[in-house]
């Protein structure tokens, strides 16, 4: 699997299809989420045994889909067993979920520009990562029962104030990272410099739910066409405008 469609894979396993700590440490609470429940809560932690509350910040427990707990056979790194599927949250406590990320490259190249520009497309920052700040406007979560699928809530935040911009090998950890190499559009990017690559997340928290099993759809929702920096391939480098459902991981709250 190559680091692109490893990316696209954590990004989007719920549906088939993640410069040292740059984020600005905003924290939005959103719904009254609970803070000594908060404190309690346990750590999310991925097979390949990054921890995901240490990563983004965040005091609540993280969901995820198995993807990111349940490890391939075989490894390509030592495994760590510390969260299991689906996640568990406390009645009443807040959350967050994903992951839903997207990595980019760290500016546009000379061939990908001109290709983009003679398309029409809308350069709003000179980067691909301020692009993507500029352009995506909100980011909701839609609640619903599992296995039902009945709707039980939703809220929405504002990503330009709760957001993590990490390099993608703090996200990946010890996993191994391919080289993206395209001649035709002069990206030679060695395995090391894609483990430097920028990586957005945009972790809001929800409040207490009670008892049950429920499903948690990740939302992002974009002005206008964006692209990665990172090629011209239509599903893989785009983001279209419009309500983009990006991840939709099951999670158990538990009394």
């Amino acid at each position: 699997m190559t680091a692109r469609n490893a990316t696209r894979a954590v990004a989007l396993a719920c549906l088939s299809v993640a410069l040292a700590a740059l984020a600005k440490e905003h924290a939005t609470h959103e719904d009254g989420a609970d803070a000594k429940a908060q404190q309690e809560s346990p750590h999310t932690i991925t097979w390949w045994c990054v921890d995901l509350n240490d990563l983004w910040h965040v005091d609540v427990p993280v969901i995820v889909g198995a993807g990111v707990l349940t490890p391939p056979d075989p490894s390509p790194v030592p495994i760590c067993t510390d969260t299991s599927f689906p996640v568990t949250v406390k009645a009443g406590s807040g959350w967050t979920a994903g992951p839903a990320l997207w990595i980019m490259n760290k500016t546009y190249p000379p061939a990908v520009a001109a290709v983009l520009e003679a398309s029409g497309y809308h350069f709003v920052a000179n980067s691909p990562h301020e692009d993507l700040m500029m352009k995506i406007v909100e980011v909701r979560y839609v609640v619903r029962t599992f296995p039902e699928n009945d709707f039980v809530s939703q809220f929405s935040f504002d990503p330009r104030r709760v957001f993590r911009l990490i390099q993608t090998r703090q996200f990946f950890g010890a996993r191994p990272l391919d080289p993206l190499v395209n001649p035709d559009l002069g990206i030679d990017i060695d395995a090391d410099a894609v483990g430097r690559l920028p990586l957005l997340h945009f972790p809001g928290i929800g409040g207490g739910l009670p008892p049950g099993q429920y499903r948690a759809q990740v939302f992002w929702v974009i002005s206008e066409l964006h692209n990665d920096g990172l090629g011209l391939d239509e599903d893989e480098n785009f983001l279209p405008a419009g309500d983009l459902l990006l991840a939709q991981p099951r999670f158990v709250v538990a009394p």
